[in-house]
């Protein structure tokens, strides 16, 4: 059976943990003025993929492996700037520049599976 090539899969997943950090971002956003709220991100890409890839896993959930239907965990942010007087660590341009980066990242994965689609689609020969 056709086994979809890892460039491809590891464009999925980075276009998938794009769009789980943009959640992460709108809901950071969404509590810029919640007391107490702190602001949260999700872990870099590359160390999870990184870590997916030492593990072998041989089934999906085996090790804990993040499939691409598994949710991404967001972590709180220890980069964030001191807290507001009420307790809140959101900086709205700090999230705004987060969303920035994301769109570049979910653009290089789209960008990345579509050049993977097309030298797929020149090697068979359509």
């Amino acid at each position: 059976m056709f086994d979809i090539p890892d460039v491809m899969r590891m464009a999925q997943g980075m276009a998938r943990h794009a769009a789980a950090r943009q959640v992460v971002i709108a809901e950071n956003i969404a509590h810029a003025d919640t007391p107490g709220y702190r602001a949260r991100d999700l872990p870099d890409f590359g160390k999870t993929y990184a870590q997916a890839r030492a593990m072998a896993a041989t089934r999906p959930g085996h090790l804990g492996v993040a499939f691409p239907n598994q949710p991404i965990s967001s972590v709180t942010d220890r980069d964030a700037p001191a807290r507001a007087p009420n307790g809140n660590t959101v900086s709205l341009e700090r999230e705004m520049m987060r969303t920035a980066q994301n769109r570049q990242s979910h653009d290089m994965a789209l960008a990345v599976y579509s050049s993977a689609r097309g030298i797929l689609r020149a090697a068979l020969g359509s």
